[in-house]
């Protein structure tokens, strides 16, 4: 399928989600924010200071802030955790047990645990997503690891490549798809755990105005400010990631009728 055909195709769907919302708040206003009215509350949202006489783009930011900084720390370390997972056959027997039952801990459980633990401020943010996104990272890299072609590792060896050489040209180019799939999965995970840090713990950020509206059951501001973010993020996976995924993976021959997925 060529560029423009997808296009269409996205084109196509918004329209068809944009007709439905507004059937939807037409014939059920009670639950479904009406679309005029929601393009009027983000307006507002958009050109009028909120709480504490912060403008949209404070809360915007501040949520910005935590998630990246969060994701980060969690790519780092699960990058580490994932790749000595797969290399390390002892390690991975001691530890495999370990990062499953880590995956099982309820979001939540972790984020109250963590205010206990630290405080109910943006430090115990800071502690608690990096702690939930982890072991989603972690069991991306493992699989990646342990899916490396230790052929090709013994080929570069042979022809005299050094250790820098074979892991920037060999090893990196193998986990590079394991790390995009890592970082759009800890994107997905963290913005959502962002949000609920800020709307139990903290009183700025996206996930703040979410709660503050929704105390007022103000369906149309917290549809706007939602809609704030998701523009966002959608402008990171179109903007930044997906044309530096196809320029990282150019190397890469596709084979005709065959799409790889991550």
């Amino acid at each position: 399928m060529d560029r423009l055909t997808r296009y269409l195709y996205t084109v196509v769907s918004i329209i068809t989600l944009l007709a439905l919302w507004y059937i939807g708040g037409v014939t059920l206003p009670e639950v479904i924010p009406g679309l005029p009215e929601t393009f009027a509350a983000l307006v507002v949202v958009l050109t009028t200071p909120g709480p504490y006489g912060n403008m949209f783009y404070f809360h915007v930011w501040k949520t910005i802030e935590m998630l990246f900084a969060s994701l980060i720390v969690s790519m780092v370390a699960g990058t580490i955790l994932g790749v000595a997972l797969g290399r390390n056959e002892t390690l991975e027997s001691t530890l495999a047990t370990w990062v499953y039952a880590w995956l099982a801990i309820p979001s939540l459980v972790i984020v109250f645990v963590s205010a206990i633990w630290i405080g109910f401020d943006a430090s115990s943010g800071y502690f608690a997503i990096p702690l939930v996104i982890t072991p989603f990272v972690g069991l991306n890299m493992w699989e990646g690891a342990r899916n490396l072609d230790t052929d090709l590792a013994e080929m570069a060896e042979f022809f005299g490549a050094g250790r820098l050489q074979t892991f920037k040209d060999i090893i990196i180019p193998q986990l590079a798809p394991f790390l995009f799939a890592s970082f759009r999965s800890g994107l997905s995970i963290g913005w959502k755990i962002t949000l609920l840090v800020e709307a139990f713990l903290l009183t700025r950020g996206v996930g703040f105005m979410f709660r503050r509206y929704f105390d007022q059951y103000d369906l149309p501001t917290m549809m706007s400010w939602l809609i704030i973010f998701v523009v966002f993020l959608i402008a990171v996976e179109y903007g930044v990631l997906a044309p530096l995924h196809e320029r990282v993976m150019e190397w890469r021959p596709e084979a005709e009728g065959v799409r790889v997925t991550e």
